[in-house]
């Protein structure tokens, strides 16, 4: 990073405010000068927990006293595009936390800003950056892999969390409000786990959403399969299966590869070497001596207290920060911003479509007002 300062400050006090500021201050040349949110006294905690940057509870007051050069925006989805594109035009690079935004249009006028006035902006795709993930694309990039044939991506949350239970027992909570309501806030971590793997453009989509329970009158679960030119994929955001994970598998023509971000631990599936029954004792043994070699890694890490949920957004941010004190290119590119989006509004635009459907008869009757074809899945192509 340059020698010069960088001032950042953020937008949005939420839950997510504390560990963009605690990533942030781990930085060189980088200091914390404003925190804004219109609930001022939720700006003032964050304030007091992080030096006490100045706290403010208008956007446009911040900008012009501020004077940023990086804006952290971590408010609701609906507000990202218009913060995002004040903070652009003041003249601060912007970082936006997942989802970018609310649909593509909205997306399309950020990187539109951005790029007239010259300034970077960055999504926070922060599990991209994670150690065990970076230790899986470096075995795709080596070959190891072979060719991905299928990713499967599990993304888990939690009714009953802290947020969980504010935003389900709140019929008007802005999640809700959302195209995608409560999975429009979780998904992207798992949809871009699979478009490392996935290039085309616009696969083909089946896609559902369902309450898992029966109880719950929202959707608690999703399910999505993709399929592309050479490579297919599930997605699974569940919110009863437990424990909640962060799991994706990549199936390769050589190896398959499971990463588990929670445990941070990368697990290799591969034909076995050894004949007959040995293949028995060769699996576990390699799987033991992979789960050892994690062990180590992480006690080490510990040690030497590097050992951090967030290592891979301190990773994105100091990507970013670097190209936006450099003039280098931002770490996610624009096209993969608009890819992810477009996968959201077609998942979700395939799931409303299948809500509105008639619903089956317990029977196992066809309703006389539908003819639908229950056998097939609902498929949103190009």
């Amino acid at each position: 990073m340059s020698q010069r300062q960088l001032r950042m400050a953020l937008v949005g006090c939420g839950q997510i405010a504390d560990a963009h500021l605690q990533e942030v201050r781990k930085l060189n040349g980088v200091e914390v000068v404003g925190v804004c949110d219109r609930h001022l006294e939720l700006a003032e905690q964050v304030s007091a927990r992080f030096g006490r940057p100045t706290v403010f509870a208008d956007l446009d007051t911040m900008l012009r006293t501020a004077r940023p050069d990086v804006v952290h925006v971590t408010t609701p989805p609906q507000t990202h595009r218009p913060i995002a594109i004040a903070a652009l035009r003041a003249g601060a690079h912007v970082y936006v936390e997942k989802p970018f935004a609310v649909n593509l249009a909205e997306a399309d006028e950020i990187l539109g800003t951005a790029k007239s006035v010259g300034r970077l902006v960055c999504v926070g795709h922060d599990h991209l950056f994670d150690p065990a993930w970076e230790r899986c694309r470096a075995l795709y990039q080596s070959g190891r892999l072979g060719r991905v044939v299928h990713v499967d991506s599990v993304q888990g949350y939690d009714l009953d969390g802290p947020f969980g239970r504010v935003a389900m027992a709140d019929p008007e909570h802005w999640i809700h409000q959302l195209p995608g309501g409560v999975f429009h806030n979780t998904i992207s971590h798992a949809v871009y786990k699979i478009t490392e793997f996935l290039p085309d453009e616009r696969p083909d989509i089946w896609a559902t959403w369902f309450s898992a329970d029966g109880q719950t009158e929202r959707p608690t679960d999703l399910r999505v399969m993709l399929k592309g030119r050479e490579v297919t994929a599930n997605l699974i955001c569940s919110a009863f299966a437990r424990p909640t994970q962060r799991l994706a598998r990549v199936y390769g023509t050589r190896q398959c590869v499971e990463v588990d971000l929670d445990g941070r631990l990368l697990r290799r599936s591969r034909s076995a070497i050894m004949p007959g029954s040995f293949a028995k004792i060769e699996a576990p043994f390699r799987h033991l001596t992979e789960a050892a070699v994690a062990v180590g890694r992480s006690v080490r890490h510990f040690l030497r207290c590097d050992l951090h949920f967030f290592t891979g957004m301190r990773r994105l941010f100091e990507s970013f920060y670097h190209a936006a004190a450099e003039g280098g290119e931002p770490p996610i590119p624009y096209a993969e911003i608009r890819r992810v989006t477009v996968l959201m509004d077609r998942i979700f635009e395939s799931c409303r479509g299948e809500a509105q459907s008639p619903i089956r008869p317990a029977d196992g009757r066809a309703d006389a007002a539908s003819r639908r074809d229950w056998s097939a899945p609902i498929v949103e192509r190009v």
